[in-house]
């Protein structure tokens, strides 16, 4: 699941723009906010690789899949 995250976060990067089309048009700061959700990405992906911060990135990503739920409908 860890490398699913690191991935998708990783393309946030190197597809920008197609993050870019999925966002809702009342967001600004669409390019940085895909940026923002890809970094949030890849770190909380690298912390469930390890027990003792795995906890937390689990919320953590509750909480980011909650946060770009609009973009996904």
């Amino acid at each position: 699941m860890s490398l699913l995250y690191i991935s998708s976060g990783v393309q946030h990067f190197a597809n920008t723009g197609w993050f870019m089309k999925i966002m809702p048009p009342y967001l600004s700061f669409h390019k940085e906010l895909v940026y923002l959700s890809g970094v949030f990405e890849i770190i909380l992906g690298t912390m469930l690789l390890f027990e003792k911060t795995r906890f937390l990135a689990g919320w953590g990503l509750i909480l980011l899949l909650i946060a770009v739920f609009p973009a996904n409908i």
